[in-house]
């Protein structure tokens, strides 16, 4: 009974070294497995990872023979020192720098692609990207479409002053068009050494036109001369030069202008004379912008005058209304003054007279003398002017000027038989004309009769004596 305990009480405690040495591996494997793990997690730490960004770029429609470039940045998202390399196989592509390395910090990437040579149509290509990472070979894809385009024709030559002064702003203006209907930019060469020293700032349409202001800062002959490029980068060639001569001393703008002189008020459709006049303090020649209606817009300049000199000028207005006339002074070399003070002017709507009457003999004979009178009325009180028509192919011409309602008169001998149709029309003080009167029809059957009586005491009155005795006689 002994012996079967202590055999049974051996074999617990062999179950029992054997469970420890079987538990004894298990718990080093555990060990070890967290080891790796932990080795892993070095590993993953201490790694390099290449992040870059953009991953591709469109240029989208190109034209042959010119040069685009875009960017993308490199960079390391990892650990360590990551290095990288660059690589192409496309003869039309080129990066810049081909190669790099980064703990963090971005490395930017310039691509250029050249289109020289390359036939209309679409391109795809790339740039391939390896680094120290194990990530294997990654790509920056490229894609574009080469399309056939001309270049703008050449601008017109430059249209502004010829002369200024050092630090005068002097505008010039130019356009041109583009054969494919492509808007434009335009460059300035200012010293025509085929160098642009200034591009518009925006693209305008084609057959724009293009302003640009420059303020030359020096002395000296300056040959201005601009080209145009097109959206796709095609330019013109070079414009005809506009010699510019700046002198070394400044310019100062003529002074203001007087307030015009002139009618205060008027009628629709006639002219108006107003005056004005000005200085310019370096006696430069001047003339002088009108402005007919208030708005701050030049309508009429007039040519070039000797400083102190008067201008005048005139001007109808078609609507009835309160106009406001200003004028402003520019120097030959493009300096200009303020407006002047404004002339007010009423303008009303102007009447012509009303139909006129005639009246007079409707018969007599040919070679006497016939006196013809009219009379009419102008709603507007002004004065009025009569013509008549004689019926015979000649007229009085205008006579005048009467009131309105005073009566004219004028007188006409027919030298031939006939019937004659004689008419009148009037016109006002602004050469309103009133419409035709009434004809008066005037007959003139035949010449004048010979009175043997009537021409034989005439003919006594040549001689008193003889006529005395006469007389007696009856």
């Amino acid at each position: 009974m002994n012996k079967k305990i202590k055999i049974k009480g051996s074999l617990i405690s062999i179950l029992v070294a054997i469970l420890m040495i079987l538990a004894i591996p298990q718990i080093s494997a555990i060990q070890k497995e967290t080891n790796i793990d932990a080795e892993t997690n070095a590993i993953t730490t201490l790694s390099p990872d290449l992040v870059y960004y953009p991953m591709s770029h469109d240029f989208g429609s190109v034209t042959e023979g010119h040069l685009y470039q875009t960017t993308f940045d490199i960079w390391n998202g990892g650990s360590s020192t990551l290095t990288w390399t660059l690589g192409i196989i496309h003869t039309w592509v080129s990066p810049n720098p081909t190669s790099g390395s980064s703990t963090g910090e971005h490395d930017t990437v310039t691509v250029r692609i050249d289109t020289t040579g390359l036939s209309a149509g679409p391109y795809s290509g790339f740039v391939s990207i390896s680094a120290n990472d194990g990530g294997g070979v990654r790509y920056f894809n490229i894609d574009f479409i080469v399309v056939d385009n001309d270049s703008p024709n050449t601008p017109s030559q430059l249209n502004g002053p010829s002369s200024g002064s050092v630090g005068e702003t002097l505008s010039y203006s130019t356009s041109t068009t583009d054969p494919n209907g492509d808007h434009i930019a335009y460059g300035l060469d200012i010293n025509n050494d085929d160098n642009i020293d200034f591009w518009s700032s925006s693209y305008y349409p084609s057959g724009a036109t293009y302003t640009v202001y420059i303020t030359f800062s020096t002395p000296g002959t300056f040959p201005l001369r601009i080209l145009a490029k097109d959206t796709y980068g095609a330019q013109s060639s070079f414009s005809i030069p506009k010699v510019v001569t700046i002198s070394g001393t400044s310019n100062d703008p003529p002074n203001t202008p007087s307030k015009p002189s002139g009618s205060s008020a008027g009628n629709t459709g006639v002219d108006y004379s107003f005056s004005t006049s000005t200085t310019d303090p370096d006696g430069d020649q001047v003339k002088y912008g009108w402005d007919w209606n208030g708005d701050g817009t030049v309508d009429e300049w007039s040519g070039l005058k000797a400083s102190g000199s008067s201008e005048a000028r005139s001007h109808s207005w078609t609507i009835p209304g309160t106009y406001y006339i200003q004028v402003i002074a520019e120097d030959e070399y493009g300096a200009q003054s303020s407006f002047s003070l404004a002339k007010t002017i009423t303008i009303s709507s102007n009447q012509p007279p009303n139909k006129p009457s005639i009246s007079g003999p409707s018969t007599g004979v040919k070679g006497s003398s016939y006196t013809y009178t009219s009379t009419t009325t102008d709603d507007d009180g002004d004065q009025i002017y009569y013509w008549f028509d004689w019926g015979d192919g000649s007229n009085s011409g205008w006579k005048g000027p009467y009131s309105s309602g005073q009566t004219a008169s004028e007188s006409h001998i027919w030298s031939a038989e006939g019937s004659y149709s004689i008419k009148v029309k009037t016109k006002d003080s602004n050469d309103a004309e009133s419409i035709w009167s009434d004809p008066l029809s005037v007959s003139m059957p035949k010449g004048k009769t010979f009175n043997l009586f009537e021409n034989f005491w005439e003919f006594l009155e040549l001689f008193p004596r003889l006529s005395k005795i006469f007389i007696g006689l009856f």
